[in-house]
């Protein structure tokens, strides 16, 4: 590898870095939005806030790297033509695809990178931020019991507390489904949050339990302490839940469950799901090539032209949206999961067109 390879490698990775920085903090901000209202009514702490983020950052780099490698090498090589710089390399023995070759590198070692998400960390965060969150909504600590509001608790329990001090919580009303044929109400002026590892229950004071009989008429039961389990056996919920093919590891896609009627409805998304894992590192390299050879192909200006990046952003454009039809296309109809490899075919078409324009500036 030459000085001129090397530097432009470096410059690309500088750009690369800072449209990534950009994109993730857009995306960070997006994220945010939607999790504000789970983290500022639940009370939680920041750090549950930041891992929530941090988990769902994985699933989108995949799927940024093609966006961001294609800018970069706009960016790198545009630069590069209004410095005069390509003028000065084409003019010293350096042909087209000796300028070409740093970027096809680039993108080589960024799809590597990408297979790493796609084939491991991707689908390992994604399942741990889906488990995160499943665990936020139906986590039954004090931390998370809110005061004047009507909290949810599973789909069997809905509990309302006045308020929380530090002796405990102060007129708890808990409605209570698990039942349908016979539902209850507790009304009590005091009550405390007991958490274990397997179990929540809560220990009511001084209270009432409401409930209808046999005979369609109210009940009423006093009581000085009552210890209500609200536990929903989420441990077991969370460990049975079905997984999404997003979330799956690669020998759970080729080896769904034959038993399951959900794995059975989805065999399909499985197959898409598996080749878009390695369709998506290998588009890397093809919008890489892309993008080069069409900026390479424009003739050199003394005045930079207008149309050069409305056809390069045209064009990274017009792959995405192949990509995301593409991926679209091989989970809704039978056996046409490899059409996710259909934006690479495209690009290996396109480069053979545009390297049929590429002329010496």
């Amino acid at each position: 590898m030459n000085l001129v390879d090397k530097y432009i490698l470096r410059q690309l990775f500088n750009n690369s870095i800072l449209i990534l920085i950009l994109i993730i903090s857009l995306f960070c901000l997006a994220k945010s939005v939607q999790l504000i209202e789970l983290v500022v009514g639940r009370g939680l702490p920041f750090y549950i806030f930041s891992k929530l983020i941090f988990l769902s950052l994985p699933q989108i780099i995949p799927i940024l790297l093609p966006i961001i490698v294609s800018l970069s090498i706009f960016f790198v090589l545009s630069r590069m033509q209004s410095d005069k710089e390509l003028v000065i390399l084409l003019s010293s023995s350096f042909s087209i695809y000796n300028i070409i070759k740093p970027t096809l590198v680039f993108s080589i070692l960024m799809s590597c990178i990408s297979f790493f998400f796609t084939l491991y960390q991707s689908p390992k965060s994604n399942e741990n931020f889906k488990i995160l969150l499943y665990t936020l909504k139906n986590d039954y600590s004090s931390s998370l019991l809110q005061e004047g509001t009507f909290n949810n608790f599973g789909k069997d329990f809905t509990i309302f507390v006045k308020e929380r001090k530090k002796d405990g919580l102060h007129n708890v009303f808990i409605h209570d489904t698990r039942d349908e044929k016979r539902t209850s109400t507790l009304i009590a002026k005091k009550g405390r949050l007991i958490t274990h590892p397997d179990s929540t229950k809560i220990l009511l004071q001084n209270g009432s339990q409401h409930f209808q009989g046999k005979d369609k008429k109210l009940s009423v039961l006093y009581f000085e302490e009552y210890l209500l389990d609200v536990n929903q056996n989420d441990q077991t919920n969370l460990l049975n839940r079905w997984k999404s093919p997003s979330e799956r590891s690669l020998y759970e896609l080729k080896n769904p469950d034959l038993e399951s009627q959900d794995d059975l409805k989805n065999l399909q998304a499985f197959k898409a799901e598996l080749t878009l894992r390695y369709s998506m590192p290998i588009n890397i390299i093809g919008f890489g090539v892309v993008i080069s050879f069409v900026i390479m192909s424009f003739s050199y200006q003394r005045k930079e032209s207008v149309l050069k990046p409305i056809i390069v952003f045209g064009t990274i454009i017009l792959l995405q949206i192949i990509s995301i039809v593409s991926s679209n296309i091989s989970i809704k109809y039978a056996d046409f999961q490899g059409s996710n490899f259909f934006p690479v075919i495209f690009c290996l078409f396109s480069v053979l067109f545009f390297s049929n324009r590429l002329q010496k500036v």
